[in-house]
């Protein structure tokens, strides 16, 4: 099932026609590889397992999963069909089995109940509205497995004045409305608001355009 495509959904840095900067940006300025696979080490993949790599750009943290556990299945998941384009032309110059990726919206996610062991978010919950975060988070809590774990990683909570300023570019950007719980830190009260139970801050990381949180929360 695929997503209505009349649904409205907010590109890398806003405008498509920036998209070809999102990337190189978060590669140099964010330590991309670094920050990922610590979303990818925090879950301790296995063999066999089901993951989604929701608001999957162009396919990025996919590969980094499937990497490192080749037995796993990874599902990639993005409103944006141009980035999705990208997404499988790696996987097929990369020549990896078992990722598939699919058009989609986070809140009306096109899976069954109770799929998936892990999913994965990174750098997108800053895009949405405070309805729409709460609705992908009630989203994600479904299409887990009982004892499956969501993993975040994403602007929240900036550790001191300078990383405040530094995440004012970023609002600037993607919208104040979007990006303003962020800075009381919302991400923790929104996993126990819609259900999820073992919530843990597993790290922290100073960037050019502020302070980036990793999350892990499990469905009960």
């Amino acid at each position: 099932m695929k997503a209505n495509k009349t649904k409205a959904y907010i590109p890398a840095l806003k405008y498509h026609w920036m998209t070809r900067f999102y990337y190189p940006l978060i590669q140099w300025g964010m330590q991309e590889k670094k920050l990922k696979m610590h979303l990818v080490h925090q879950a301790a993949l296995q063999p066999d397992e089901v993951v989604m790599d929701l608001a999957c750009g162009t396919g990025t943290l996919a590969l980094f999963l499937q990497h490192s556990q080749a037995g796993v299945h990874v599902i990639g998941v993005d409103a944006d069909p141009e980035i999705l384009a990208i997404a499988k032309k790696k996987r097929k110059e990369n020549q990896v089995d078992h990722i598939r990726f699919e058009e989609g919206f986070s809140d009306r996610l096109p899976f069954s109940n109770h799929l998936f062991h892990h999913v994965f978010t990174s750098l997108f919950i800053h895009h949405l509205s405070l309805e729409k975060k709460k609705e992908t988070f009630e989203e994600v809590h479904r299409t887990l497995k009982s004892g499956g774990q969501f993993h975040i990683l994403d602007f929240d909570n900036p550790q001191n004045g300078l990383m405040r300023v530094a995440f004012l570019p970023v609002q600037f950007l993607d919208g104040f409305e979007t990006t303003s719980p962020h800075v009381k830190g919302i991400i923790p009260n929104l996993l126990k608001e819609t259900g999820f139970a073992a919530i843990e801050e597993t790290g922290k990381f100073s960037t050019i355009v502020g302070t980036l949180r990793a999350y892990r929360a499990f469905k009960p």
